[in-house]
């Protein structure tokens, strides 16, 4: 009643007062104290815990009425007396009182009031207590058997009091949680947040750390990758699996689970590529899985845009691939994949050489793969009709080698680099005339050589 009439004068530290100082008076052993931190469930530590909780609730309902009124709702539940003439000034009384109960020191009260402040979801009030009775409430509530909530808190409040390495291993312990209501996309946004504050680590341990969570993040992006694949195939299996995935796996699991059985070969690429497991028959084997995979899926769509699609599928695992020396990129191989690709339909010849330009191979490089698949004399290409096809495409690479020179290196710089080109053609020429087979392509093979070497001559 005292407390009401507090209240309704505005003498909200009076109302803090009074009910505190009562629970010290009813409770002088602090057996309510020795409850709460030990577990003891003494009948002596029930009786406290009634008498604090009504002395503490005196305050809360006040809190109650503030907040209430400080969001707008009429007063109709007020029992505590509260009286404010505008929401503006429930906020700011509101806020005032917070502040007189933050400043107490009585340690069970502490504890009621992050309960309120928890029950009513004002966390980044919570957040802005500065006492030392706080990380102690969170450390022994993640005690409870579903603490998802505190570890939310206790993260922010180890970021926002600077312990960047605890607040990053509670985000690491939220992305591996089990829980069916977190999404592959919640896991990955905890781990991070998690990189973020282990950044802002100094000690070597948070080094260390970081280096772990970078490999996690690795994983769990390949996750992602397999996830978003899974999602194009509409099968109840599929389905189940992409349940499966909103929580994190291992690499291994990833790629054997998965990645193989789904036969999501761009994906099992990757998986190799971040496990660094170099097995060349089976890159191959993916890459030419992966090649058809990608045609199949354009089936019925113009050529036009079946070469555009390819094109932009080499060149993204160019850029991602050709940096690791070729290992999960066997150019040598690609080419030729490409190459018979682009003959069975009908593609432009230079579609393949510039393809691989787009994706980062230098001309020089590129000129190197055709020169070796050249000298192989593979059958294939006179199994597809054209046996002189690599013939009629090396020239328009030279070509294309020669402009790039031209705008990007010194006369000086480029005249010993044309001098080798052009005993590379002569070489080209020479094993041309000699053939006894004159079909068409080798008619447009020379053609297009001599025009290169008659470019020479004028410059």
């Amino acid at each position: 009643h005292i407390c009401t009439q507090f209240a309704s004068v505005g003498f909200y530290v009076g109302v803090v007062e009074l009910s505190l100082v009562s629970a010290n008076q009813l409770d002088q052993q602090n057996v309510n104290l020795n409850l709460t931190l030990n577990g003891a469930g003494e009948m002596l530590g029930e009786q406290a815990e009634a008498v604090r909780k009504h002395c503490y609730t005196c305050i809360t309902n006040t809190l109650n009425s503030l907040l209430l009124m400080s969001q707008g709702t009429s007063g109709l539940n007020n029992t505590s007396g509260v009286k404010v003439s505008s929401a503006l000034e429930a906020e700011k009384q509101l806020s005032s009182m917070l502040e007189i109960c933050y400043r107490s020191n009585d340690e069970i009260f502490h504890i009621f009031l992050y309960d309120w402040l928890i029950g009513n979801n004002l966390i980044n009030r919570l957040l802005d207590v500065k006492s030392s009775y706080l990380e102690p409430y969170l450390r022994r509530s993640t005690k409870q058997s579903d603490n998802t909530a505190i570890l939310e808190i206790m993260w922010k409040y180890y970021e926002k009091s600077r312990n960047y390495g605890n607040a990053a291993r509670i985000l690491a312990k939220l992305a591996d949680r089990e829980s069916s209501s977190f999404t592959l996309w919640d896991r990955i946004d905890y781990i991070s947040r998690a990189i973020l504050c282990a950044k802002a680590g100094t000690t070597e341990e948070s080094g260390q750390f970081l280096h772990e969570l970078e490999d996690k993040m690795d994983v769990a992006q390949l996750q992602l990758k397999i996830h978003s694949a899974l999602e194009q195939i509409k099968t109840e299996e599929a389905a189940v699996a992409l349940l499966e995935l909103n929580t994190l796996h291992d690499i291994s699991t990833l790629f054997a689970n998965y990645a193989e059985r789904f036969n999501l070969s761009e994906c099992q690429l990757a998986i190799l590529h971040c496990a660094g497991h170099y097995d060349p028959p089976l890159i191959q084997k993916l890459w030419k899985e992966l090649l058809s995979q990608e045609l199949n899926a354009t089936i019925d769509l113009p050529e036009i845009s079946k070469m555009s699609s390819l094109r932009n599928k080499i060149v993204t695992l160019g850029v991602n691939y050709l940096s690791s020396a070729e290992k999960f990129f066997p150019l040598q191989f690609i080419v030729q994949q490409l190459e018979v690709i682009s003959v069975r339909g009908g593609w432009e010849e230079k579609w393949a050489m510039e393809t691989l330009l787009q994706a980062g191979v230098s001309h020089a490089h590129l000129h190197e793969i055709y020169d070796t698949l050249l000298k192989l004399k593979s059958t294939c290409w006179e199994q597809l009709g054209h046996p002189f096809h690599l013939h009629t495409v090396i020239p328009i690479l030279l070509t294309s080698y020669v402009a790039h020179l031209n705008k990007t290196v010194s006369l000086a710089e480029r005249k010993p680099i044309i001098s080798t080109i052009q005993d590379i053609i002569d070489t080209y020429v020479v094993d041309l005339q000699a053939s006894t087979t004159l079909g068409p392509d080798v008619t447009t093979a020379l053609t297009r050589f001599k025009s290169l070497q008659s470019s020479f001559s004028r410059q």
